[in-house]
């Protein structure tokens, strides 16, 4: 057996320094992953849609597919990863398994962040539309408001129906009495007083008493009747209020245990996927080694 010695010729001017790291075979393993990730993505997509048989009754569920697509996208996902994990490692020409790693985990970090980047884009270009559609209708809303406005800023902001409305709230007593209301006027009365009753404070009770003196004017009923109506409804109120946090509370503590959830299953996956890109690297370094010995001999 025998060896041709090579002598590189950097040598002869001084120490040479290898470059650990090819960022030109990264970004092929990155476009490398996109690509195997779109491609077996479309490949799932035309197997499961291929599984949908309406006439025959054989359809499957939407449980069941989201399971398999699940199940695919993170299987395509390593695949992808792997690959480009793999050629990242071999294009770069490096001997060192350790190299080869982090050149796929550098290529699987790229990768994602790309995936992400697009991802938010998406939704960013999504929402500036749908943000810019609403400040143009509230534009639009604003100018028609203004163009309305004009004539009435014309004629110095007075008009018959305002001097109308003024004239009748002269004319309205303060308090008037219940019995002498009619319908409307006593709901606006008891909006008014329950406003003030739920503030609280020195002026709570009389807003109650008033309240309670309309309605038993308004439905002919005694002074007790109306107190014991006013009280059920109120009881009945902080009920559903109660009702309504309780169940508000039992939501917020469902999405974050499901939030919790996705992201423990995200930290998964994306470490499995380092993983298989940094094995994909390694792989590549070894599988050089192999060919370079074989070559040697």
């Amino acid at each position: 057996m025998s060896t041709t010695a090579y002598t590189d010729p950097t040598l002869q001017n001084g120490p040479h320094t290898h470059r650990r790291i090819s960022w030109a075979a990264i970004f092929g393993g990155v476009i490398l992953i996109v690509a195997l990730q779109v491609l077996l993505s479309l490949l799932g997509a035309g197997i499961g849609f291929g599984t949908v048989d309406a006439r025959s009754g054989t359809t499957p569920d939407a449980s069941n597919l989201g399971i398999g697509a699940g199940i695919w996208w993170i299987v395509s996902s390593l695949i992808a990863l792997a690959s480009g994990g793999y050629v990242a490692a071999w294009l770069a020409g490096i001997e060192s398994r350790w190299d080869g790693m982090l050149h796929g985990l550098v290529a699987w970090g790229i990768a994602t962040l790309l995936v992400l980047y697009l991802l938010t884009s998406a939704v960013g270009g999504i929402l500036g539309g749908g943000f810019s559609a609403l400040g143009s209708v509230v534009s639009s809303a604003g100018s028609g408001i203004k163009s309305a406005a004009q004539p009435l800023a014309q004629a110095a902001g007075v008009t018959p129906d305002m001097l109308q409305q003024q004239a009748q709230a002269y004319l309205q007593p303060v308090n008037p009495d219940p019995a002498s209301m009619n319908p409307q006027d006593a709901q606006k009365a008891i909006v008014t007083n329950l406003a003030t009753y739920a503030k609280g404070g020195p002026d709570a009770a009389a807003a109650k008493e008033r309240i309670v003196n309309i309605m038993a004017a308004q439905q002919k009923i005694s002074h007790d009747q109306a107190a014991k109506q006013f009280d059920d409804a109120q009881a009945k109120l902080q009920q559903e209020k109660q009702q309504a946090i309780a169940a508000a509370k039992t939501a917020a503590d469902t999405a974050a245990a499901a939030a919790s959830k996705a992201a423990f299953g995200g930290f998964v996956i994306f470490l499995i996927g380092a993983v298989a890109a940094a094995l994909g690297g390694s792989f590549a370094v070894e599988n050089r080694s192999v060919m370079t010995r074989r070559v040697v001999r």
